[in-house]
């Protein structure tokens, strides 16, 4: 990694801060990565997260384009799954994995 940034750098990673960096949107990706298309109601049963914050990152994450958000199955749920980047999410999750591993992992 380069030492200085320029504005637009800089400001590219404050977006994937922003969508990445806390353990909501993280367990969202991991449950869609791992298990594939999920409904809200799915989600939220299996995260365990509030369905305000829940609705929150789900429309952070498809705003961003990451996941997208699909009514046609049926008409009475909206079904999640990876829209975009899907290679690299995978590779960026499962680094996280071993990396959280590692660091549970005594000495």
């Amino acid at each position: 990694m380069k030492n200085n940034l320029d504005e637009k750098e800089l400001l590219s990673l404050y977006r994937g801060f922003f969508i990445f960096g806390d353990s909501t949107s993280l367990k969202i990706l991991f449950e869609l990565e791992r298990y594939g298309e999920k409904n809200f109601t799915q989600l939220r049963d299996t995260l365990d997260v509030n369905p305000s914050t829940l609705t929150k990152k789900l429309r952070v994450l498809v705003d961003a384009g990451i996941i997208s958000a699909d009514k046609t199955r049926d008409k009475l749920r909206i079904y999640y799954s990876i829209a975009n980047h899907r290679k690299a999410i995978k590779k960026f999750l499962d680094t996280f994995e071993r990396l959280s591993h590692d660091l549970s992992v005594e000495p």
